[in-house]
């Protein structure tokens, strides 16, 4: 850089100047020296971080205020050696959450600092939501203690504190207000439960609460059937007006909660979320009078102080208005959790995508880069098992007779692609279109006898869509029951949470077309078939 210098002549010839140029500046003394950079670090830090400077304009400032001259390249250097960044750095991330978790399970909320300079919620909420899908990776492995952080950024770590928020001072003026008005706990910005959630899951690992296979894949203990069935059926109950069977549904849900809770296996969270999810989508209260259950039986099976216990006392006292992105954090971070410390079936994250999906928990253009990257990996482990040099380095070729146990072992995965590639075709093609409903119950006919798992998946998708899909008239809407009724009668039985639903919805459509006599036979069935799974669900119960 150059400058000019103006040399004063004696006070006679004051007037007449005389102008030099020198490419330095005044009273240059050469480029920083490391104890430059030390008695001038606060200065700086100051400038960059606190008043918020770019770095040109802090350049500037040291070299024309302070006389410090250091190059560009050289600043960078010194910041990372510091760990001073405007932006959050995925080991800074990862300490924030480990503390900010450790103090929320144990009810304290807190405040965050980074090199004295606070964090606020809203900024790390705005890093995790942000993130690319690389440096997601790169802060789940962190978190995993896959990748050790470097000397540098273990300085950095050291700067960060996280601490119990000061009371806020008021105004002396009137004493009665404020300065401002702290959200209460249930309030706080939604990482509170990212923490919770990733605490309560390491926290059941590290207990051997949940148990994995020799290969990490987290092992779900087998049940006769889920207590998520109820709920389901409870909807489409109350859609079609049958409020006291509805109700008693709903009953029956909150009855078996008690056992689920007092298992506490890993889909306990899962499921409490999607049944919120589907009683949201009930009527108003239903969904409350859940959250109010989850929490007081939380507090009698686990203790105050439990995770789970937190969790519901935040999403017990959410915005109703957004309950539906708070339980969808929730869902988010608990997977994201699981898998830094297990492997889960790719089916069952994709149908955990699309429930969450059709519960509004997520946004569509997430759920299909969730389902693709599946689909993605289990074709590639499929052509990996199929392929010669599998079969060479097993010592087994595919001509011999030991062949066929590989054969059928590929076909659990061939089933799951298919499956997979029904949910990633449904997403892309059908989601929100006015024929959903009708290609579900085709799905429905085409996996009759094949696939139980996707036949009841396309049974409940088709009464859930059944209402919005406007260009399915009531006439075929009939036909499609019927068939479907036929074949939930021959896979489930004729008592079934799925079977008997059908025979609700179908007598709705028979009244609303005019089939008045018709609707009061399927209604009587109904009644007789709905005794039979009271029975059945109290049966199960004892």
């Amino acid at each position: 850089m150059t400058v000019s210098l103006q040399q004063e002549k004696p006070s006679d010839q004051s007037t007449a100047t005389m102008t030099t140029t020198t490419t330095l500046p005044m009273r240059y003394n050469g480029p920083a020296k490391d104890g430059d950079w030390a008695n001038y670090r606060d200065t700086i830090t100051s400038l960059y971080l606190d008043q918020n400077k770019s770095l040109k304009e802090v350049m500037r400032i040291m070299r024309e205020e302070y006389y410090f001259f250091a190059t560009e390249k050289m600043y960078k250097i010194r910041f990372n050696k510091w760990g001073l960044h405007k932006k959050l750095r995925a080991h800074q991330v990862a300490e924030l959450l480990v503390q900010r978790g450790k103090r929320a399970a144990v009810g304290k909320t807190s405040v965050s600092f980074v090199h004295g300079r606070k964090i606020d919620s809203d900024r790390l909420n705005t890093y995790l939501r942000r993130v690319s899908p690389a440096r997601c990776k790169e802060l789940e492995a962190i978190l995993a203690g896959r990748i050790e952080v470097s000397g540098a950024q273990k300085r950095s770590i050291e700067d960060i504190i996280c601490r119990t928020p000061s009371p806020e001072p008021r105004e002396p003026e009137p004493p009665a207000v404020p300065r401002r008005l702290d959200a209460p706990d249930g309030l706080r910005l939604p990482e509170e439960c990212m923490q919770i959630v990733h605490s309560y899951v390491g926290g059941a690992f590290d207990a051997s609460l949940w148990q994995r296979t020799p290969d990490k894949e987290l092992v779900f203990p087998r049940r006769g059937k889920t207590w998520l069935d109820p709920v389901s059926s409870a909807r489409q109950l109350f859609v079609n007006g049958f409020q006291d069977q509805g109700f008693h549904m709903v009953k029956i849900t909150f009855d078996d909660y008690g056992e689920v809770m007092s298992r506490q296996d890993p889909s306990l969270l899962v499921e409490t979320c999607l049944a919120l999810g589907a009683l949201l989508q009930s009527g108003p209260g239903l969904a409350e009078s859940l959250l109010n259950y989850s929490f007081g039986l939380s507090r009698i099976v686990f203790g105050p102080r439990h995770p789970l216990h937190l969790l519901f006392a935040r999403l017990r006292n959410a915005n109703p208005a957004e309950i539906n992105k708070f339980i969808g954090l929730v869902m988010q971070s608990y997977l994201q959790a699981l898998l830094l410390n297990s492997q889960l079936k790719p089916t069952y994250l994709a149908t955990l995508y699309r429930a969450m999906l059709n519960s509004d928990f997520i946004e569509v253009e997430t759920a299909q880069r969730c389902m693709k990257d599946l689909l993605d990996d289990l074709e590639a482990a499929s052509v990996s098992s199929s392929s010669p040099e599998s079969a060479d380095s097993s010592g087994t070729s595919s001509n011999s007779p030991s062949s066929g146990s590989s054969s059928s072992s590929a076909d659990p995965l061939q089933k799951d692609i298919e499956m997979l590639r029904y949910h990633v075709s449904w997403l892309l093609n059908l989601h929100n279109k006015p024929t959903e409903a009708a290609a579900a119950a085709q799905t429905l006919v085409e996996t009759r006898g094949k696939d139980p798992r996707l036949a009841r998946f396309s049974c409940y998708n088709m009464l859930r869509t059944l209402r919005t899909s406007h260009a399915v008239g009531t006439e075929e809407a009939i036909d499609m029951l019927y068939r479907s009724l036929d074949i939930c009668e021959e896979e489930f039985g004729r008592s079934d949470n799925a079977t008997v639903t059908l025979l609700a919805t179908l007598q709705a459509y028979l009244r609303r077309a005019g089939y008045v006599d018709e609707a009061d036979s399927v209604r009587k069935d109904f009644e007789i078939r709905w005794d039979e799974v009271v029975d059945g669900m109290a049966k199960m119960s004892a």
